[in-house]
């Protein structure tokens, strides 16, 4: 049975503090990858191949991936194309998504966060019950701090990249919540945390609409652990139809 947000949040504070990083996983899930090159998605393949899970990273551009472990493959595909969606993820444990980019115009309408969300909400409407749970990357300016939405208090005019690229995480988001029919979570990292690699402490709390600070005021959350609590998602399924905030440990 799933436990609520709130306990898990609770639940995952205790777990950790106790018991520090979780162990590698005795089973081999196969989750696809979205974005398995780059930067954020990259370092969630490690740790996803470190638990020995089998991983499919997706490109229009197989060729380029320089990722060498016998648990890992590539495959051709489109994250903006149902179609495609549906020819590649059936059969995986769970989805990840990882993709950012703005298109024509650097509209929210043309990012390919969003246009990746309504394509795999399109996908799992020709899938039904063979959908498997997907896990989207989101971006910190989609939380808020002290109920203001981060977007909202930063000085950045519409139609330029970095416009298009944060209102498009928006979009998806709200595309996620008004869909149905299948499992999905968004997980969102303090906006301008996970910029670099970082220290590894393998642990993170969670939460869930407020960006989330430790005791010193710092949002700042490694990709490394970030990546931990991404597949310790992808393994558990714990929390699903909503998003999650991702930070450092109070």
């Amino acid at each position: 049975m799933k436990r609520s947000g709130s306990d898990f949040v609770k639940n995952t504070l205790v777990m950790l503090s106790l018991l520090g990083p979780l162990a590698p996983s005795a089973f081999a899930d196969t989750f696809v990858v979205y974005g398995a090159t780059g930067s954020v998605g990259g370092v969630i393949v490690e740790e996803a191949l470190r638990r020995g899970h089998e991983v499919v990273g997706v490109s229009r551009d197989p060729a380029s991936s320089q990722i060498e472990n016998a648990y890992f493959s590539t495959a051709r595909g489109d994250v903006t194309d149902p179609d495609s969606i549906v020819a590649t993820v059936r059969g995986a444990d769970a989805v990840i998504i990882a993709v950012g980019g703005v298109g024509p115009g650097n509209t929210p309408e043309e990012a390919v966060a969003f246009r990746g969300a309504k394509a795999y909400i399109e996908a799992a409407s020709r899938l039904g019950n063979a959908t498997p749970y997907v896990i989207q990357v989101g971006s910190g300016t989609t939380l808020n701090t002290n109920g203001v939405r981060v977007l909202d208090t930063l000085d950045i005019e519409p139609g330029t990249p970095v416009y298009g690229l944060f209102q498009g995480h928006w979009l998806a988001l709200e595309a996620y919540r008004q869909s149905t029919g299948f499992d999905w979570t968004v997980m969102s990292a303090a906006y301008g945390s996970i910029m670099e690699r970082g220290e590894y402490t393998g642990s993170y709390r969670l939460g869930n609409q407020e960006t989330l600070f430790d005791r010193n005021g710092s949002s700042l959350l490694s990709k490394e652990d970030y990546a931990i609590a991404v597949i310790d998602m992808a393994e558990s399924h714990t929390v699903t139809g909503k998003r999650v905030a991702v930070g450092p440990l109070y």
